[in-house]
């Protein structure tokens, strides 16, 4: 049953409100309605589980005993009506999953696919018949060759020939849906559309982790599309393929329709992908206990005002006691000093302190350390003899002891 979960889940949410007995029926009042007016304020009755199939479906939609008749694309076109980009991508992430992980895929030559047609208005039920050929032209790579229908019309048929050259039945499983399809097999019944084989959950969430993993890796690489089109893709994307600018360069190794310069690097990306730099200065929100233990760090923050946001949260905050309690630290710049009040000197409990310390963010102190290895990593084999042809020359261009007067 559709949302069994979720109604299960709310049925017991509500069965369990009460501290004794779990409730079998739930009353309503009108809004005006007192606790003295007793059975004269109830407005209406309804047994628990009632009540949690209305929430479900106002929630969800209406349960049903029945499997989704709808295609995986039309469940990604629903939701995106709907406005919800996750039900979107979950009709797109569950198909994909369903046929990468079904024990027949890949789809080899021989197979034969049969489309099956509800009646739809004046239009009888009808069926398809594909056989999946290898595609000319494009060795290790198939097709589907339409083999007869018993549709009314020819102009009906063959949508799905020749399909997608990665998977030739990736449009029918989308478009039409894996409820409608029939695969046969060596004269065997790989998949009945009418009855789905459950999907192994270890496989399901192993494909899953392996696809955000990738989408994640090319976020993490500054490539939103990339990811976008890996969480749409049964499989991981596929490389460009590009030739090499020279003969003995290598092939483009990063994603097919990719954007910006090939490069035999698959993790490339143009432009280069660069870090935001820190802001020069952090703002730390401290407060101090009444028996003033120790100093708790509330936040930090990039924006002054974010910070005086969340210290004014606190009622011993004010502008006038971080200029009392915090300090620039004599002789040491960049560094703050917080001065501690007394125990129970502002307040007798609770937070009797709270401050804004501005920090300003500091050089990593090893960079000069860094820079210095590289200059010496660049210099040349040193010459003890050069520049000493100079040492013999005036500023004028004679000769030690000349003043340039001729004798």
């Amino acid at each position: 049953m559709r949302r069994s979960v979720e109604l299960q889940i709310i049925t017991e949410a509500l069965a369990k409100m009460g501290p004794h007995t779990p409730a079998t029926r739930i009353w309503g009042r009108a809004p005006g309605a007192t606790a003295e007016q007793g059975a004269d304020g109830n407005v209406w009755a309804g047994d628990v589980h009632d009540v949690a199939l209305h929430i479900v479906t106002r929630l969800y939609g209406r349960p049903s005993d029945t499997p989704d008749a709808r295609s995986p694309l039309a469940q990604a076109e629903d939701a995106k009506r709907a406005r919800s980009l996750s039900g979107e991508l979950n009709a797109i992430m569950d198909a994909s999953i369903a046929l990468a992980s079904a024990p027949w895929h890949p789809a080899r030559a021989g197979d034969v696919v049969h489309v099956h047609y509800e009646p739809a208005g004046t239009m009888p039920p009808y069926g398809e018949t594909y056989a999946v050929e290898p595609r000319d032209g494009f060795p290790d790579s198939l097709q589907l060759c339409l083999i007869g229908h018993t549709a009314p019309d020819d102009s009906m048929t063959g949508f799905f020939a020749p399909g997608p050259i990665e998977e030739p039945l990736y449009e029918a499983w989308f478009e039409a849906g894996p409820h409608r399809l029939t695969i046969v097999r060596d004269g065997q019944v790989v998949h009945n559309g009418a009855a789905p084989r459950p999907r192994p959950a270890g496989v399901m969430l192993k494909a899953l982790g392996e696809t955000i993993g990738e989408a994640e890796r090319y976020l993490e690489l500054g490539d939103p599309a990339a990811a976008l089109a890996r969480l749409r893709s049964v499989t991981s994307l596929p490389p460009c393929g590009a030739p090499g600018a020279m003969p003995d360069h290598a092939d483009c190794a990063r994603w097919k329709n990719h954007g910006g310069a090939h490069s035999p690097d698959a993790d490339y990306v143009d432009p280069p992908h660069a870090c935001p730099a820190l802001p020069e200065q952090l703002h730390a929100v401290v407060t101090v206990g009444a028996k003033v233990a120790g100093v708790h760090f509330a936040g930090l923050y990039a924006e002054y005002e974010a910070a005086v946001d969340h210290a004014a949260g606190f009622a011993a905050y004010a502008d006038s006691l971080d200029k009392r309690y915090v300090t620039p630290a004599p002789g040491a710049p960049g560094e703050m000093v917080l001065e501690l009040p007394a125990e129970n000197e502002r307040a007798a409990f609770g937070v009797q302190l709270a401050v804004v310390v501005p920090l300003p963010v500091l050089p990593d102190p090893r960079e000069a350390d860094w820079r210095d290895q590289e200059g010496r990593d660049a210099c040349a084999e040193y010459d003890p003899d050069y520049g000493k042809d100079l040492d013999d020359e005036d500023d004028d261009g004679d000769q030690d002891g000349e003043d340039g007067v001729a004798q």
